[in-house]
């Protein structure tokens, strides 16, 4: 199946890797067919695109990449929707922003997972109660500040100053 998309022009996708949002994306309650895209393999991203509208694509990626302690309990409400048998056929990953020009300033949707039963292709994205996590985590922290006050040189040549 051919689908065109405005991120990467027309494109051949593999019915059988097609996602069906049971519980839509919030904000997207209309969209209910995706498919994930490995635009470049050696990427920490890949995007998570719209069979049924192109124009539509999330950049996508799994939190231990970037080294974040992420763990979550799907309710069993959930995946019983989700049709889940084990966690063997789970498959998990959050939506990034990524702010144009600015790749720095990256957060991760911790607060959101999407949640994707391998097996039967239902998927839905999760809306944790749990205030551990950040609707908007930062992937990159900024270090600047605290590298300058550990780094002892610096400090003295301040006091020189």
């Amino acid at each position: 199946m051919k689908i065109q998309t405005s991120r990467f022009g027309e494109i051949e996708i593999d019915e059988n890797l097609v996602f069906n949002f049971i519980e839509p994306i919030l904000g997207y309650d209309n969209l209910k067919k995706y498919v994930l895209i490995d635009n470049q393999p050696q990427s920490p991203f890949k995007w998570l695109q719209s069979l049924e509208d192109g124009s539509i694509a999330f950049p996508v990626s799994f939190p231990s990449y970037f080294g974040i302690d992420y763990q979550f309990v799907i309710p069993e409400d959930k995946s019983k929707d989700l049709e889940l048998t084990g966690i063997e056929n789970l498959i998990t990953f959050n939506i990034v922003c990524i702010p144009h020009g600015k790749a720095q300033d990256a957060t991760i949707n911790l607060a959101g997972p999407i949640v994707i039963n391998a097996e039967n292709k239902n998927a839905m994205q999760l809306v944790l109660s749990n205030a551990k996590y950040a609707i908007k985590h930062k992937l990159f922290p900024d270090n600047t500040s605290k590298n300058r006050q550990e780094n002892p040189e610096e400090k003295e040549e301040s006091k020189k100053s």
